[in-house]
C-alpha cells in the first residue's frame, strides 16, 4: 500500500498531463483568444516569411506590420519547428505544453530545494491541476515560457547560494536574460525571496558580490528596449483612426493609473481571480493545516516572502493584473506549495487517506471549474474568417469592420491569415476607408452584422472605385457579411 500511495503524485500528474490533450483542438479558444490571436500570428509570419526575431509582424497594420509586443523567441522556436515537422495547431499546442511542462520541473526543484521530495511532487500536482493553469498551459500563449525561465532564474540562484557555486549563477544569468526580455513582471519580484534565502544562510555578500554575472543581461534588456522603441516609434502616423496609437510608449498600458489602485472594483477582481482561478481559496480553506505545520523552517520563511513579492508586483503592474487573468500565473506557485503542505499536515494527522481524498477533491473542482469557464470556441469569428480566406487573395489587404473590434484587435484577421485592418464600426467613416484604399493599399472592405454601414459605405464612393463581391449570412452564426473589392 505504501508503494501505490508514494507513486501516486506521479500518476495524478500523468492524468493531468494527458487531461490536456481533450482540448487540443485546431481552433483558438477563450479567453483571451485577443493575446492568442497576435502571438499566432507572430508564429505563422515566422513560418511563412522566415524568423526575423527583430522584425516579427502582427495583422492589424496592413502592409506596415512589424509591432514588437514583446521578445518572440516562444514564437520562433514554434514557428522553427513547424517549418522542420509542417504547420499544425496540434504541434503548436504540443509544444506551448513542453513550455509549461519546463515550468513545472523548475518549479518542482525550486519546492524541493526549499522543502524536500514529498511536498514538491504535491506541490507539481497541484501546480498542474489549478484552472489558470489548466488552460493556458495548452494555449497559443508565452506566459508559462516566460514564467519557466523565471522559475529557472530562481532556482538556480537558489542553488548556487546552498552550493557557493558561481557556475549555477551563471546558469541562472543565462535563464534571467531569455526570462528580462520575454516577460519581465514575471522574473524581478522573486529577487525578494531570494535576498531572504540569501540573508538566512549567511550569504547576501557573496550574492552581491557575484550578481556582475547578472549585468549582461540587464545590458541586453536595455538595448532590447532601445530596439523596441526606435521601431514601434517608426510605425505610421495613423491619427485618422479612432483609437491608434503607436507602441513607443506603454508605461501606461503597464503600470496604470493611481486612481486605479484606489478602485475597490479592480482589487475585487484581481482577488476574485487569485482565489478562483488561480486556486488560492484552496489555500485560505486549508490554512490551519499548513500554517502550524512548518513553524519557522527557512523554507517557509521563503514561501511567506515569496508572496509578499507577488503584492509588490500587483502594485506595480497594476493594469495588466487588473485587465488580464493570466498576469494572475504567477500565485500559481506559492498557492500550490501551501496547498502540498496542507496535504502533507493531513496524511501525518489522519492517514494518506483523507489526504488522497482532499487531494482529488481540489483536483476535481479546479477541473470542474476549468471545464464550466474555459475552451469555449468562437465560431462566429472563425466563420468570418473562413469567408475572408475564402474570398480574399494572401496579398490582400483587407479591412474588416466589426462592432467595437478597435484598430489593435487581431481575432478575425489572425484567423483569416490576413494582414489589413481591423475597425470598429464607429471608426468606419467613408473617410478612414479610402484614405486606408488610397493611401495604403487597403484592396477589400468586409462589413460584418451592419448591413445599413456597408450600404453607407458603398454609396460614398463611386461606381468604379469599389464593388460588391460578396454578401453572405454565414450559416452556423448567422451573421451577416458583406464584401467589398477595391477597383483600380
Amino acid at each position: 500500500m505504501r508503494q501505490d500511495t508514494r507513486a501516486l503524485p506521479l500518476i495524478l500528474i500523468l492524468g493531468l498531463i494527458a487531461w490536456r490533450f481533450l482540448h487540443f483542438g485546431p481552433e483558438l479558444d477563450l479567453p483571451h483568444d485577443w493575446r492568442q490571436a497576435d502571438t499566432a500570428y507572430y508564429i505563422y509570419d515566422f513560418y511563412k516569411n522566415g524568423i526575423d526575431l527583430l522584425q516579427p509582424a502582427v495583422c492589424w497594420m496592413g502592409a506596415a506590420d512589424t509591432v514588437i509586443l514583446e521578445f518572440p523567441l516562444p514564437e520562433a522556436i514554434v514557428a522553427q519547428l513547424q517549418r522542420w515537422f509542417g504547420e499544425s495547431m496540434w504541434l503548436c499546442r504540443a509544444i506551448f505544453l513542453l513550455f509549461f511542462l519546463l515550468c513545472t520541473y523548475y518549479f518542482y526543484r525550486i519546492v524541493e530545494l526549499l522543502f524536500d521530495k514529498q511536498t514538491a511532487l504535491w506541490a507539481a500536482v497541484i501546480y498542474l491541476a489549478l484552472p489558470l493553469a489548466q488552460f493556458y498551459s495548452r494555449a497559443i500563449h508565452i506566459d508559462f515560457f516566460a514564467q519557466a525561465f523565471a522559475y529557472a532564474t530562481f532556482y538556480y540562484t537558489l542553488a548556487a547560494c546552498h552550493k557557493r557555486s558561481s557556475f549555477l549563477l551563471v546558469a541562472a544569468a543565462a535563464c534571467a536574460t531569455i526570462a528580462i526580455l520575454v516577460k519581465v513582471p514575471y522574473l524581478f519580484y522573486l529577487a525578494i525571496p531570494v535576498l531572504v534565502y540569501a540573508f538566512h544562510h549567511r550569504l547576501l555578500q557573496w550574492l552581491v558580490l557575484h550578481s556582475l554575472v547578472f549585468l549582461p543581461a540587464v545590458l541586453i534588456f536595455l538595448l532590447w528596449q532601445k530596439h523596441v522603441y526606435a521601431t514601434n516609434a517608426a510605425a505610421p502616423d495613423w491619427d485618422y483612426i479612432l483609437h491608434y496609437r503607436k507602441f513607443d510608449q506603454n508605461a501606461s498600458w503597464y503600470f496604470g493609473v493611481i486612481e486605479q489602485r484606489l478602485s475597490l472594483y479592480h482589487w475585487k477582481e484581481i482577488g476574485l481571480r487569485v482565489l478562483v482561478e488561480a486556486g488560492g481559496v484552496f489555500a485560505v480553506l486549508l490554512l490551519p493545516f499548513w500554517w502550524k505545520s512548518q513553524g519557522k523552517t527557512i523554507g517557509f520563511t521563503v514561501l511567506l516572502s515569496w508572496v509578499g513579492s507577488l503584492g509588490i508586483y500587483v502594485i506595480l503592474f497594476f493594469n495588466l493584473n487588473a485587465f488580464h487573468n493570466y498576469y494572475q500565473i504567477p500565485f500559481l506557485g506559492p498557492i500550490a506549495i501551501f496547498v502540498a503542505l496542507a496535504l502533507l499536515s493531513m496524511k501525518q494527522r489522519w492517514g494518506a487517506t483523507v489526504q488522497i481524498s482532499i487531494a482529488i477533491g481540489v483536483i476535481s473542482l479546479c477541473t470542474a471549474y476549468a471545464e464550466w469557464n474555459y475552451y469555449q470556441t468562437p465560431t462566429e469569428l472563425d466563420e468570418v474568417a473562413d469567408k475572408i480566406q475564402e474570398l480574399v487573395p494572401p496579398e490582400g489587404l483587407p479591412v474588416v469592420v466589426y462592432k467595437k473590434f478597435d484598430c489593435r484587435n487581431p481575432r478575425i484577421l489572425a484567423r483569416a491569415r490576413r494582414r489589413g485592418w481591423s475597425l470598429q464600426e464607429a471608426a468606419a467613416s467613408p473617410e478612414v476607408v479610402k484614405r486606408l484604399h488610397e493611401e495604403e493599399g487597403a484592396t477589400h472592405l468586409i462589413v460584418v452584422e451592419n448591413n445599413i454601414l456597408a450600404s453607407e459605405l458603398l454609396t460614398s464612393f463611386k461606381l468604379n472605385e469599389i464593388q460588391q463581391i460578396a454578401a453572405d449570412t454565414l450559416p452556423a452564426s448567422r451573421l451577416s457579411l458583406v464584401l467589398f473589392q477595391f477597383l483600380e
